[in-house]
């Protein structure tokens, strides 16, 4: 047959700016010892435990008291009970600033220096009165190197951070008074604003678009009476804890998954009786993952995932769509085409409001008097941010591959000229004295073609086979990124004879799948495998060889080359042969500050920064190196959760999870 079926781009390679050589960082140790060695200096920075061989000499001629060893000693921290009414005890607007400047400075090889750099103390409101711009006026990427000389020949800092807008109330066109200011709209947001109202709190939403950014599809919870009512399994709490701190690499934060899996269900329904069921949108709750095999999947999904659609689609505009209804209808307000630029700040570091500025570019000053919630997303499109943060290769990929504006739809567009999930956000927290996580953020990843839940043979760029194909279309970005020429797409091999093959995730009609593939991706069909190389530009005797070892395991039945269940193993010997091209693009990060139970924001010393709160994908210390799959929409479920819960402390701050459906 060999022609065409239906074509899109070519999927050029696209290598953007070459990335700073990151390997000549373990040079630092040997070039400063004998700095280091000579060093009679109060050393304030030696902050994580890792670097004892390195200053061991100094360590010895050290005169002065270390007053900083912040890593390794966390008796001081404040006991954050059941009732959310602790305040400020100290503030330092530069940590969040130090610690992210220092993640991009010293790299792998000297992550015990560099996940400890100095933290300047420029209180940037020294002399204002009540009321000034919250900010690290010096620069994230100021590094005090006779202090850490080790820091000296490292290369050029990232300033992701910058300084803050030099904004004050003053400048402003118009103050507007209210209890809670909540900054984004989309799930975390309008979950706040949900939970402030419904405390008695006057509250002003911000949102940057003129809709809600619609971020996935359905929302994660933990055995809801609803749920369990549509005839889902009740879950063991210990064990659902269990499987998703093991599936997140043991990164996420302890308290924040426990209070999810105790108390979101309980959220869910209050949400059902308030506002879904009498809005006629009760959602449908999906069961877990069925069939022969279940145990050996790598998708193993819990009966945990409720969709919002009525239109039997798959987004949340009009689950977005009825919050907000209900915001405005019991006295909230919700403000668009309106960008937050700088929090503000007491002399005491308690937050007091945020400056803002509207489609017409005009300043105006939304005054907070009980709290701030930031839930603004992700910061994958900010190119210095993800440089600082994330391995090279990640950066260039999202450079490259960033698809910032998936779900939004006709009906809720992008409306701004802003480039969205650009880490606005995060950048004000920091500029507030919060702290952003250290490791490599997590992330999550879209497929854009092919068949996602069907788990042919998928070969690479040289066409060679790479992986176990049932893996989820949700987290392998890592897998698909660092393939050869980084590129971001593979091929999926097909044959014609029999496409009975079962889905990964859930029972889906593959043959209407299939012609929504032929309608609209780049497929290409041939009499022969070294034909169809052709085509896709791979070398036919290579796909050849792939081709003859996987049709050797599927008649085998065991595939000790991936392990992929034999339910799955469906050989390619019929032709015509094809090979569609299955895109993956970065998503978001879902990564950022530190946050307690009740959502606020901690400073260096995880001590509440008063009056600022939280929530989404600001919130760091949630998730791994990726999405996990073992609750389906558990990055929404958590901005849900911690929305709502960010906006009843923000309103009440003796609110506590027992008052959870008062």
């Amino acid at each position: 047959m060999g022609e065409l079926k239906s074509k899109g781009d070519t999927s050029t390679n696209h290598q953007g700016d070459d990335l700073t050589d990151w390997s000549n960082q373990n040079k630092q140790a040997n070039q400063t010892k004998q700095s280091l060695q000579n060093r009679t200096q109060t050393d304030q920075g030696n902050q994580c435990c890792g670097q004892s061989n390195q200053t061991k000499q100094s360590l010895q001629n050290r005169t002065q008291t270390d007053q900083s060893n912040q890593c390794c000693d966390r008796t001081n921290q404040t006991n954050l009970n059941d009732k959310a009414t602790l305040g400020v005890t100290r503030r330092d607007f530069l940590s969040g600033a130090a610690i992210g400047a220092a993640i991009g400075v010293a790299g792998v090889a000297m992550t015990g220096l560099a996940a400890c750099a100095p933290s300047n103390t420029n209180n940037a409101s020294a002399g204002a009165s009540t009321t000034t711009t919250s900010g690290n006026t010096s620069g994230a990427a100021v590094l005090d190197t006779e202090k850490y000389p080790a820091l000296a020949d490292s290369r050029n800092p990232i300033d992701w951070l910058g300084t803050p807008p030099n904004i004050k109330p003053s400048d402003c066109k118009e103050t507007v008074e209210a209890d809670v200011v909540v900054i984004g709209a989309a799930v975390a947001g309008e979950l706040a604003g949900y939970g402030a109202v419904k405390e008695g709190a006057k509250v002003v939403m911000l949102e940057r678009n003129g809709t809600a950014h619609i971020s996935g599809s359905g929302i994660g919870f933990s055995n809801s009476k609803y749920q369990i009512e549509q005839g889902l399994p009740e879950i063991d709490k210990y064990e659902l804890f269990q499987r998703i701190f093991n599936q997140l690499e043991g990164r996420c934060d302890q308290g924040l998954l426990a209070s999810w899996v105790w108390h979101s269900g309980a959220v869910l329904d209050e949400l059902e009786e308030v506002v879904l069921q009498p809005a006629g949108l009760p959602g449908t709750a999906s069961g877990e993952l069925e069939g022969e095999g279940k145990n050996r999947e790598i998708l193993q999904n819990l009966a945990s995932h409720v969709n919002f659609d009525d239109t039997g689609g798959d987004n949340l505009e009009v689950f977005n769509n009825v919050i907000h209804d209900w915001i405005e209808k019991n006295g909230g307000q919700i403000v668009y085409n309106t960008t937050a630029r700088v929090l503000t700040q007491d002399d005491d570091g308690t937050v007091t409001g945020v400056i803002a500025q509207n489609k017409d570019g005009d300043y105006i000053y939304y005054k907070a008097a009980t709290g701030v919630v930031v839930a603004t997303g992700s910061y994958g499109g900010n190119e210095d941010m993800m440089r600082a943060f994330a391995n090279p290769w990640l950066a260039e990929y999202a450079k490259n591959y960033g698809i910032y504006n998936a779900r939004v739809t006709d009906t809720a567009p992008i409306t701004t000229d802003e480039k969205m999930d650009d880490g606005t956000g995060h950048k004000m927290l920091c500029w507030a004295g919060a702290v952003m996580e250290q490791t490599d953020p997590s992330f999550q990843s879209w497929e854009g073609s092919g068949y996602w839940w069907w788990p042919f043979l998928h070969v690479d760029t040289t066409g060679k086979r790479f992986r176990n194909e049932s893996s989820s279309w949700l987290d392998h970005t890592h897998l698909i990124a660092e393939l050869p020429a980084g590129v971001n797409y593979y091929w999926q091999i097909l044959p014609t004879n029999d496409f009975e093959m079962p889905s990964t995730l859930m029972p889906l009609p593959f043959r209407v799948w299939g012609e929504n593939v032929n309608a609209h991706d780049e497929v290409y069909v041939a009499d022969t495998i070294e034909e169809l190389a052709e085509k896709i530009d791979v070398d036919p005797k290579v796909l050849r060889a792939t081709v003859d070892r996987y049709n050797e395991i599927c008649a085998s039945g065991i595939d000790d080359d991936f392990c992929k269940q034999p339910k799955y193993l469906d050989p390619v010997d019929d032709p015509p042969y094809q090979a569609v091209k299955a895109t993956i693009n970065f998503y978001c990060t879902s990564s950022g500050v530190k946050i307690d139970r009740f959502c606020r924001v901690l400073d260096k010393d995880w001590n509440p920064i008063k009056n600022l709160f939280a929530a989404g994908n600001t919130v760091g210390w949630r998730l791994g190196s990726g999405y996990q799959m073992t609750v389906g929409g558990l990055c929404n479920g958590w901005a849900f959760f911690h929305g709502y819960v960010s906006g009843k402390v923000a309103a009440n701050p003796n609110w506590s999870f027992e008052d959870i459906g008062k």
